[in-house]
């Protein structure tokens, strides 16, 4: 099983769910959700140029009434007409910003493997960034590469690892 995953992501296959902002179509390639696309550059917007923090965002995107990542999975299933089970939640968690924040899949860079276990119900591990799977410019952007660094730079900037509990 290990092996098979291993040589899918290689290949450059997406083994799990498309990140917000994309589906996958029938030949198996990212398409862009043009409104889920609108909701990311917004996020990506107040970061940069407003200067607000993950959970300013996630309140914002809240009180606008825009659906989360997984309650629009859910409302995608029921349009095409498949049973949906899991329930959702309408407010929008710090996190999720965060990982959209963080992921360069959004500037078309396609990344697996990183993380690993040592046994099948073990912890994740985090790998080190030498060992990930990169494919560059695998998929259609959403946001271009400046915008992206400048996130990554501000996200340095701003980082407060001056605990000293």
């Amino acid at each position: 099983m290990r092996n098979v995953i291993k040589r899918r992501q290689a290949d450059g296959k997406w083994l799990c769910a498309a990140p917000y902002g994309y589906i996958i179509n029938n030949q198996q390639q990212f398409e862009i959700v043009p409104t889920e696309a609108d909701i990311v550059r917004r996020i990506y917007d107040h970061y940069n140029n407003d200067g607000w923090g993950y959970k300013k965002i996630a309140n914002y995107l809240t009180e606008q009434g825009v659906p989360t990542p997984r309650m629009s999975e859910c409302e995608r299933r029921a349009a095409a007409g498949e049973p949906v089970r899991r329930k959702t939640k309408a407010a929008w968690a710090i996190v999720t910003v965060q990982g959209i924040l963080d992921n360069d899949f959004y500037i078309g860079t396609f990344r697996q493997a990183k993380y690993t276990r040592a046994k099948i119900n073990g912890k994740d591990v985090k790998r080190d960034e030498e060992e990930h799977i990169v494919i560059e410019n695998h998929h259609q952007p959403i946001i271009d590469y400046r915008t992206f660094a400048t996130t990554r730079a501000l996200r340095e900037k701003r980082s407060t690892a001056n605990y000293r509990g």
